[in-house]
């Protein structure tokens, strides 16, 4: 592989998603941000079914201190071939009334590009991966339990998670596209504590 490709990158999410067991990233989601076990995932899927690569977690460039969430390095030069930096929220963040959150979030984004541009010093490929969990109801756990309990609530009031989740697909896309090309699409997470639940992903093919 010569650089690594927004399909080839989104392919791997959807396969290393695929491979938790039933209702595991339900689990994850809810009672944390779940953009580690799923940088975890992507890197191994990306580290045993491409030819030629390895993938590194929290790789650090040679050419700066900070570390990059995920890389995608030549097997026998461990130059770069793409750079994947992550994000993890909740679509009532993007929703109307959340809107600060939303700009928060868009302008960490645009940090991590920068970033990324910096310690792949311009020669690959750049993305950043935006994940949003979406309940689709309250749960009756405790927020001790389940993060986020009462935003999930308040987003919630007289709207279902559908209507959160089509506000938030359509913030976060225009948000993001400043930075370059994005692919959007919806993981479905399982059930946990009775609550069915799914993660729009916002994969940006950052422009050069």
């Amino acid at each position: 592989m010569d650089q690594l490709t927004a399909p080839t990158l989104e392919a791997a999410l959807l396969k290393g998603c695929a491979s938790f067991a039933p209702d595991e990233l339900a689990y994850l989601a809810l009672t944390s941000k779940p953009e580690g076990p799923i940088r975890d995932r992507l890197a191994w899927v990306l580290h045993t079914s491409v030819p030629g690569v390895i993938a590194a977690r929290e790789w650090a460039s040679p050419l700066r201190r900070a570390r990059t969430d995920l890389a995608v390095l030549d097997a026998a030069t461990h130059a770069p071939l793409g750079l994947v930096e992550l994000k993890a929220s909740y679509t009532f963040d993007f929703a109307h009334e959340h809107m600060l959150a939303g700009h928060k979030y868009t302008q960490w984004v645009a940090d991590d590009l920068e970033k990324a541009h910096a310690a792949g010093a311009g020669t690959c490929p750049v993305f950043a991966l935006l994940l949003l969990t979406n309940p689709a109801g309250v749960s009756e756990q405790p927020s001790s339990v389940v993060k986020y309990r009462p935003n999930v609530a308040r987003s919630l009031r007289g709207r279902t998670a559908d209507d959160v989740a089509a506000i938030a697909r359509t913030v976060a896309c225009a948000h993001l596209s400043a930075f370059g090309t994005v692919a959007n699409g919806t993981i479905d997470a399982g059930t946990a504590f009775g609550i069915a639940t799914s993660i729009e992903y916002f994969l940006v093919a950052a422009a050069r």
